[in-house]
This record gives C-alpha cells, structure tokens and sequence, in this order.
C-alpha cells in the first residue's frame, strides 16, 4: 500500500511539472514561406543576438541588407528558402539558412541545426 501511494505521489509530481515545463516553455511554430518573406522583407528589425549584442537589421527589398551592432556595421545578402532565413554576411560570422519560428510573442531565427537560437526579433 505504501509503495501505491508513492507511486501516485511520483505520477502527480511528474504531471505538475510537466504542466508548468509547457506553461513556461510555449510550443514552437515554424513560419511559412509567405509569412517569413512578409516578416523580413522590406522590414527593418532590432533583434537580440544570444552571442551577444542587440543588432539592428535592415532587409532590403533587393535581397541586400544591412546590420549595426554595437559599432561593427556589415552588409550582405538575404533570402527566404523553404521558410528559412538564409544569411550571407561580409564581415559578421553567419552564412546560412535557419528556421523562423514563433515562440510565444517572439520571431526567433534559427541556426542550421534547428533547435539553437541565433537571433530574437524584438517587436
């Protein structure tokens, strides 16, 4: 009988924190190819870059962009592929495509490997 009741008190603690886990950890949505193009395009975006600094970003209509972070100033290409944002930097240490995602309220940029956050776009 004592080893039911710890089991239940396993079962209810794990259930508990498996609800909070999800409360505090919002499912994440990948955007479409028309919802990434729509976000990027034209737009310019603060962003937080968990690395470090809290760039500004400016993509172009043309495929061309620009980004400030904290005095070091690149440029380069942009493009959405399959709802990625791919990056091509002259300077800044990124090349590649990753994943736009909602979490929550927030548009996180992907690295490749898709589960690590490169950029937080700030609303």
């Amino acid at each position: 009988m004592k080893k039911l009741a710890h089991l239940g008190t396993v079962m209810f603690a794990t259930l508990f924190w498996s609800l909070a886990f999800a409360q505090n950890n919002p499912e994440q949505t990948a955007l479409s190819n028309e919802e990434a193009i729509q976000f990027i395009k034209g737009k310019n975006h603060s962003a937080k870059r968990l690395a470090g600094g809290s760039p500004s970003l400016q993509f172009k209509d043309n495929g061309t962009m620009y980004g400030n972070n904290e005095g070091s100033s690149d440029s380069g290409k942009w493009r959405i592929e399959d709802g990625k944002l791919c990056m091509n930097w002259r300077k800044w240490e990124y090349e590649g495509c990753g994943k736009l995602v909602k979490i929550g309220e927030e548009i996180h940029h992907l690295y490749q490997n898709g589960t690590t956050t490169h950029l937080i776009f700030k609303k």
